[in-house]
């Protein structure tokens, strides 16, 4: 008979195999596709407050719906940056979005966000956006706050 030492090692790594290969198919994680940006943003599962109400936030269509001007306004000193999706549907249906970081370094803060894409100074805008979903999250490096709207164009 061969050593028992042996056949131990063999079932111990055959039963090691096994319980990984049911770790993997049973808690592995399937990809969702376009289904949730948002998560970039906040992650699920996370409770996070909601932003000060003091916080102005505003999207104002300008040339013709083929930009957005985001405006934030009276931004407490103690956040560092802001991320943010920016998300709508073009008249194709197509879900569409612009994320970003903004690294603050005053109390307001302006930009015009292209409803499409550019290259090399030549920019193809989505047509038909009605409305945008905006949600920031507001770091100060060490907690977050959110703010979540949509604003009709």
């Amino acid at each position: 008979m061969k050593n028992p030492k042996v056949i131990a090692a063999i079932i111990g790594a055959v039963v090691l195999i096994l319980i990984g290969s049911v770790w993997f198919f049973v808690f592995r994680e399937t990809p969702t596709g376009n289904q949730e940006q948002l998560e970039q943003v906040l992650p699920e599962g996370m409770e996070v407050e909601p932003v000060e109400a003091s916080v102005k936030v505003a999207i104002e269509p300008i040339e013709n719906n083929r930009k957005v001007r985001l405006t934030i306004d009276n931004i407490p000193s103690k956040y560092k940056t802001i991320e943010y999706d920016l998300l709508y549907d073009a008249k194709d249906g197509v879900p569409r979005g612009v994320q970003g970081t903004i690294t603050l370094d005053g109390s307001s803060y302006e930009k015009d966000i292209v409803l499409g894409s550019c290259s090399t100074n030549v920019c193809t805008y989505d047509e038909g956006v009605t409305e945008v979903k905006l949600t920031m999250r507001f770091s100060d490096g060490t907690s977050a706050r959110v703010f979540d709207k949509t604003f009709p164009l």
